[in-house]
């Protein structure tokens, strides 16, 4: 029964809250390439600035945490439909996604600036940043919507 009502509750919302569950696709999909790619940070100067600021292995459990928190936000959102909450949950899970995109951004950024890394990476990854930022809008948003209905 509980399969069913997470299921419920994540295809009925499944269509509005398309771009949070974009988001989750980059840090899985960092996070499996830090798995299967032991040499990432070695093997581009993109990633030298990243690598000062901690390991691969770290890095790979920052992203990992954020997509852990944003399939919760997500999930708790669709299952539980009293719950007060949801929509400050969501808030704080695309917050956690601007701060390690905009790190990860960042690190690129003054990789490009002082190593010779691909200022493409800056680009695509402040992307996510921008994304985030919207998701972090838009939660806020059901927050007022959520109060003025009640």
């Amino acid at each position: 029964m509980i399969i069913v009502r997470v299921y419920r509750g994540v295809a009925d919302h499944f269509p509005i809250r398309v771009s949070e569950w974009v988001m989750v696709w980059p840090a899985l999909g960092m996070w499996l390439a830090l798995q299967i790619d032991i040499n990432m940070f070695t093997t581009s100067p993109s990633f030298t600035t990243l690598a000062e600021w901690g390991s691969q292995g770290t890095w790979a459990l920052v992203v990992a945490a954020s997509a852990i928190c944003r399939l919760a936000a997500l999930t708790i959102n669709g299952t539980f439909k009293g719950f007060a909450f949801s929509p400050q949950i969501r808030a704080a899970a695309s917050i956690v996604g601007v701060v390690v995109w905009s790190q990860i951004s960042l690190g690129f950024f003054v990789a490009y600036m002082s190593s010779g890394g691909a200022l493409s990476g800056a680009v695509v990854w402040s992307t996510l940043v921008l994304l985030e930022i919207a998701n972090v809008h838009r939660s806020w948003s059901d927050v007022g919507k959520n109060a003025r209905d009640r």
